[in-house]
Formats: C-alpha cells, sequence, structure tokens
C-alpha cells in the first residue's frame, strides 16, 4: 500500500515571488473620487487650505512636499505656532494645528503613502503650544449654549405670519430638539420628517458617528416646554411651504425677498440665521450664539436635569466617548454634586 503523501515535484516548489505588476498599487480616477467623499465637504475644503499652505510653505524652504519626513511636518506646524491666520488675524489654535496635521496625513493616504509621514514630533509641539497658550491666560470660547430660556428669547424674533418667520422658528426648534449640527438640519428632507400626537420624529440617514450611514429615527417631544410645542411650530412651517407647491425636497429653503420659495439652505446659511435672530434679541455674547449654540443648549438642558451622559450622547450622534458632549455635561455635574454645598438631611 504506498503512502498517502505524495512526493512534490522539483518544479512545483516556488523558489521566487512574481514580481508585482505596475496595476497593484493604482487606483482609479473613480475610487480616488469615492474615497474623497468619505469625508464631509466642510472637512475636505479645510483640508484642501491647509494642504495647499504646507506646499506652499514646502517650496520656500525647499523641503519636499510629498512625502514628508517627520522632521519637515515638525517644521511646518512650528512655523503654524509663529503664525498668525490671514483670515481672522490671529494666532492659530492648537486645534487648527491638529487640523493641519489631519489635512497632511489624509494628502499622503491619498497619494498612496499610507501610515505617513511620522508626525510624533508635531504631536508633541502642538501639546506645547496649548501649554503656552494656557500659560498666557488663554481660555477657550465655546459657542453660548441655547438653553430653553434663549431659545425663547431666538424664538420671540420669529415672526409666526412670514414664511421665513416659520422657517426660522424651525431652524431654533429642530437644531435643539435633535442636538442637530448645521449639516444635519441643513440636509433634512421634508419626506423624512414626521409629526404625531406627541413627537417629531426625524430620519437622519447619516452623521458623522454614524460612518457606514446606517440611519436612524430621532423623536423630539412636541412639547419641548410647556410653552414651545415643537410639533405645531413645524407644522405651521410646512403648511406655508404646501402654499407654494412645495411638498418635497429640502424642508430648509432659502425664502426670496418677496416671499417666494427657493432651493434648499447651506449649513452656513443655517448658521447666519441663528446668529441674526441673536443680535434681533439683544442677547448677552451675542457673537458667540451660533448654530452650534443649538446643539449645545439640550445637552446643557439635560445635564441640569440629570439625564445619564449615554443616553445624550446617543440622542446627538455623539461618540459614547466623545470630550464634547462631556464638555456640556460636566458643569452640571459639579454644580449638582458640588462638596461645598449644604448638606441636606436623610429623610
Amino acid at each position: 500500500m504506498g503512502s498517502e503523501l505524495e512526493p512534490v515535484h522539483q518544479a512545483e516548489i516556488v523558489t521566487e515571488l512574481p514580481a508585482p505588476r505596475t496595476n497593484d498599487e493604482h487606483l482609479s480616477g473613480e475610487t480616488i473620487a469615492d474615497l474623497k467623499r468619505s469625508i464631509a465637504d466642510n472637512t475636505d475644503r479645510a483640508y484642501k487650505r491647509w494642504w495647499r499652505m504646507a506646499i506652499t510653505w514646502c517650496e520656500r524652504e525647499q523641503r519636499t512636499a510629498l512625502p514628508m519626513t517627520g522632521q519637515t511636518v515638525a517644521e511646518f506646524i512650528g512655523h503654524l505656532m509663529r503664525s498668525t491666520s490671514t483670515t481672522t488675524g490671529k494666532p492659530y489654535s492648537p486645534n487648527s494645528l491638529d487640523q493641519a496635521l489631519s489635512a497632511i496625513r489624509t494628502a499622503h493616504f491619498r497619494a498612496g503613502f499610507e501610515g505617513q509621514p511620522p508626525t510624533r514630533a508635531a504631536r508633541e509641539l502642538i501639546k506645547v503650544h496649548r501649554q503656552d497658550r494656557a500659560k498666557a491666560g488663554w481660555r477657550p470660547r465655546r459657542a453660548k449654549a441655547v438653553t430653553l430660556d434663549v431659545l425663547r428669547l431666538l424664538l420671540a424674533q420669529c415672526d409666526p405670519n412670514s414664511l421665513s418667520g416659520r422657517r426660522d422658528a424651525a431652524i431654533l426648534v429642530l437644531g435643539y430638539g435633535l442636538m442637530g449640527r448645521r449639516s444635519e438640519l441643513a440636509a433634512i428632507q421634508i419626506s423624512q420628517l414626521a409629526i404625531s400626537e406627541d413627537w417629531v420624529t426625524v430620519f437622519i440617514p447619516m452623521s458623522k458617528t454614524d460612518t457606514n450611514a446606517k440611519g436612524e429615527d430621532v423623536d423630539v417631544p412636541r412639547a419641548l416646554a410647556p410653552d414651545i410645542d415643537a410639533g405645531r411650530i413645524v407644522a405651521l412651517y410646512l403648511e406655508g411651504l404646501r402654499e407654494f407647491g412645495v411638498v418635497d425636497g429640502p424642508l430648509l429653503r432659502c425664502i426670496h425677498a418677496r416671499g417666494a420659495v427657493g432651493k434648499g439652505m447651506s449649513a452656513a446659511a443655517v448658521g447666519e440665521i441663528v446668529k441674526k435672530l441673536a443680535k434681533a434679541a439683544n442677547l448677552t455674547d451675542a457673537e458667540r450664539t451660533t448654530a452650534h449654540g443649538l446643539r449645545a443648549g439640550g445637552p446643557t438642558d439635560a445635564a441640569e436635569r440629570g439625564v445619564p451622559v449615554p443616553f445624550i450622547a446617543e440622542h446627538g450622534r455623539w461618540s459614547k466617548n466623545s470630550t464634547q458632549v462631556l464638555a456640556y455635561v460636566r458643569p452640571a455635574d459639579k454644580r449638582r454634586n458640588n462638596p461645598l454645598l449644604p448638606h441636606k438631611p436623610r429623610t
């Protein structure tokens, strides 16, 4: 009886790996375009600005932009630390330097240099920049949280008899109720909206934390407060749109001077509406009252009521480990659990 193991002929032994083919590291134009769409438009535009700045700096300093060495990246970040923004006239913040670093890594990835360039030295420099600013007395200026009290003042500036006033009121209650990003508000389609007896439900097809675009329904209570009926506010706006024959497409629309309904609004336009209302309401720190303040207002009020962080994070589509949502929750927690508050006797 022969062995079950047959001998291997010498010719079958592979002694050399085949040479790589020229197409193995090639990406088609279509694939590159799809990869670019993986980054939000606003972020992509910012990345392109930083990358253009990096290329210009490299040319001036006679350094190679692609691929960069770790030393070149560190020198560029060091240059930004000592520079001022041509847009704001102020020194670049550590967050801006973080974004510049992300832009450089993204440019390298798109060019086929995955995992490059080394960034450890650059990140250490950004840490030093944060420490220097803290020692100089700098404090972060966050958007003013639009809590319910502020929301009432802004709603008072919205004319319910005009379509633009109804739209502005809808922006406010949906921004607060969804804890929504400007981009999410601008992207809402009429077909994604449902109003029931107790809820205004909005389908969010994708978000920054839903990178696989599974989508989710977000329920906003109609009664945001006893005197704020979100369902009625949104329904009045939809009724006004129907009078102009608008029954589908973008929910938030540009309203022309003569009252005609235009195309959908951009995220930037949503932000301008909130700024305009804050100015009209003569709010303290009106310049800090932005659309992001609507996103911050809901978590702030919820934290004051003692709602657990995971529920707040889930509703607002933050990562469970998000430091941003904690920035809204921690002040309320600190006040509620302050060790110097008068002791309450047990009952």
